[in-house]
């Protein structure tokens, strides 16, 4: 049996309920005994007694809301000790067999990482349009082999390959940055459907519009470092056309997937509204910059 070992990493931003899951899930994979779960602590989760009932090694490492979930993460990465580091959300349950698949993908030592997909775990009207609208992308059947679109909750890396682009997370920007570093320097990264994670956090539509309309900002702000003046106006008179644009998208997407046309058909009045509010936040975003919106994303 190989002797890599496997780093888990979670921002703790939810509160104790969402998370206590999330570590059930992990304490019952087979691997437990090679697996190092690294706990973001923040204002919001008290992570002690998780580190005294978890069934195998567990580091609590102290951080704040104030900071983002980007460097949370990235203060997890540092304080990691795994061969490969795989990121979660504090919301998220994985699949009996995540982690084998994980150590199996990494066996081949020309892959850097690999993602997989995301399932919802909860029913009914508004979490299911929320969750469509949210992971369009990464609904099964994902693509198989080569491919750089991974999902920022169900992805491991390599961990030499991952500390060469992890400053992208210490600059508070999500893990599509450091994948595309990772593409853009000859890295294979891959996407697989035998990886899954199912997510498990319920959402009000108010309280997820809130979280959509400042991803959509911080996410705007995050891209104005490479964007000119003009650049940065053109985005900006173009948020009007995101709406349209992004719901089509996800439209496109979520057809192509194992969606039953009828859950597709009943979520569509919640994808565009999503897609919409996110727009504004972005529109936003491109002309005041990202404010504090990254401290409030969940």
């Amino acid at each position: 049996m190989s002797s890599h070992r496997l780093s888990i990493v979670i921002a703790a931003v939810n509160g104790a309920e969402t998370l206590r899951s999330t570590l059930e899930s992990i304490d019952r994979l087979p691997e437990r005994d090679r697996i190092e779960v690294v706990l973001v602590e923040t204002a919001e989760t008290d992570c002690a007694g998780f580190a005294r009932e978890a069934a195998g090694p567990l580091r609590v490492v102290r951080g704040s809301t104030e900071e983002g979930i980007p460097r949370l993460r990235y203060r997890g990465v540092v304080a990691s000790s795994g061969d490969f580091v795989a990121i979660i959300e504090d919301h998220v349950d994985v699949a009996p067999d995540w982690a084998s698949v994980i150590f199996e993908t990494m066996a081949d030592a020309s892959v850097s990482a690999v993602g997989g997909r995301v399932e919802a775990g909860r029913t009914g009207w508004v979490d299911s349009g929320l969750f469509l609208a949210d992971y369009a992308r990464y609904v099964g059947p994902v693509p198989e082999g080569d491919h750089a679109d991974l999902p920022g909750n169900n992805i491991a890396y390599r961990r030499e390959a991952l500390l060469q682009h992890a400053h992208a997370l210490a600059e508070g920007k999500w893990e599509s940055w450091v994948n595309d570093a990772l593409a853009a320097s000859g890295h294979r990264l891959i996407s697989t459907n035998r990886m899954v994670v199912s997510h498990c956090k319920g959402f009000t539509l108010g309280e997820f519009l809130n979280l959509r309309w400042h991803f959509g900002r911080s996410y705007a702000g995050m891209r104005l470092d490479h964007l000119s003046p003009v650049s940065r106006m053109i985005h900006f008179a173009g948020s009007a056309a995101l709406p349209a644009i992004l719901t089509l998208r996800a439209t496109k997407t979520l057809a192509s997937r194992h969606v039953p046309k009828i859950t597709l058909l009943k979520s569509w009045p919640l994808i565009a509204l999503v897609m919409s509010v996110g727009a504004a936040g972005e529109c936003v975003g491109y002309l005041l910059g990202p404010g504090r919106s990254l401290e409030r994303v969940r």
